[in-house]
């Protein structure tokens, strides 16, 4: 198989920008499960949650299926895995 694949610095600025989308639009969600389905390091979300993110001035939110970082079946599927986790209101 090919190693990491290596990101266009074009799209580099996708995954904190789909990390920011997820923190809004999902808060459910941990970090772990957001690494997970976006390939990207606890680290980077942690900075990108906390705003302390080198770029973080230039980060906004963007859907991450859109940007092709997931595919809708995997978010719709994390989604309701940390829906399940939440006590019942």
């Amino acid at each position: 198989g090919k190693g990491a694949r290596y990101t266009p610095v074009s799209k580099r600025q996708d995954k904190p920008d789909g990390i920011r989308w997820l923190l809004q639009n999902h808060p459910e969600l941990t970090v772990t499960e957001i690494g997970k389905l976006l390939g990207t390091t606890k680290d980077t979300i942690v900075k990108v949650r906390d705003k302390t993110h080198l770029n973080s001035a230039n980060i906004k939110p963007r859907d991450p299926v859109i940007l092709g970082l997931c595919t809708q079946s995997a978010l719709n599927a994390a989604v309701a895995v940390a829906r399940a986790r939440l006590p019942a209101e």
